[in-house]
């Protein structure tokens, strides 16, 4: 049992880590949205109303900046398919005075092209998202 269990360790792939990193975020991102332009004035509570009607949430993320006001923007996983569906409605919809847009977390990748998908910055930036740093 221990040789097995320092095995896995020594390489990195053990529980809390594997949670942590790729297992986490890669098992639910089929049924993770990810959200951005929203307001700095929501809360985890309005977000969990209104995204709330499209189905049950799993998980919710409102990333936060240095100052504790939200970033404007989120992660929410939901129960199933059809919720998901339901809440990518919300693309480029009107949200608190301002556009909001709606898309699978898995798509991610799609930005790299786009401008290294700095959520926003490198679309939306000055320039190209290299030279922005």
């Amino acid at each position: 049992k221990d040789g097995k269990g320092k095995g896995k360790d020594g390489k990195g792939k053990g529980k809390d880590k594997g949670d942590k990193g790729k297992g986490k975020g890669r098992s639910n991102d089929d049924l993770t949205v990810f959200v951005r332009g929203l307001p700095w004035s929501c809360t985890d509570e309005s977000l969990r109303k209104d995204f709330g009607e499209c189905g049950e949430i799993v998980r919710l993320g409102l990333p936060l900046n240095d100052e504790g006001k939200p970033k404007g923007i989120a992660f929410i996983e939901y129960k199933d398919q059809e919720s998901l569906d339901a809440a990518l409605k919300y693309n480029e919809t009107d949200y608190g005075g301002r556009t909001i847009y709606v898309r699978l977390a898995s798509d991610k990748s799609d930005d790299k092209g786009k401008g290294k998908g700095k959520d926003g910055k490198g679309k939306d930036g000055k320039g190209k998202g290299k030279d922005g740093k």
